[in-house]
């Protein structure tokens, strides 16, 4: 699994986490969650099967890092803790805008090229582009 549920002890305390649940499903399920949630935005650009099967030292660590945040967001909307709802948010926010910028569709427009491995198929990078442009514009002074 790229997130063990003991890794995420780096985005969220112990002692929360046990308050909140103690099963393992549950957290297994927020991790699956996370890593799905982040797979949609990955996915038209990079190899999520690569990222996304890569362990140890060989994971991205924004991806890792960004992926428990959003592990923790799934967790703790569980709680009635509106501290740890706010924090939560706010780190889930962060993640989710991240994501947003690595596939291009962000609010500012502006994308990061993040460093995963590009989608291939048969040796050839698989790139989407777009291009188009406005409508025409006529002037009409024919009144």
């Amino acid at each position: 699994m790229f997130i063990e549920p003991e890794e995420l002890k780096t985005a969220i305390q112990e002692y929360t986490l046990g308050q909140i649940t103690t099963d393992d499903v549950v957290i297994r399920s927020a991790i699956l969650m996370a890593i799905q949630e982040a797979t949609s935005y990955l996915n038209g650009r990079y190899d999520c099967v690569v990222v996304f099967n890569a362990t140890g030292e060989d994971r991205n660590a924004l991806v890792l890092e960004h992926c428990k945040s959003i592990a923790v967001w799934y967790i703790i909307r569980l709680s009635n803790a509106d501290l740890l709802f706010d924090k939560a948010k706010i780190y889930y926010d962060n993640a989710i805008d991240w994501f947003k910028q690595v596939a291009g569709v962000g609010a500012s427009g502006k994308s990061i090229a993040a460093d995963l491995p590009v989608k291939k198929k048969d040796g050839k990078v698989v790139l989407k582009i777009r291009f188009g442009s406005n409508r025409k514009f006529k002037h009409s002074f024919d009144d």
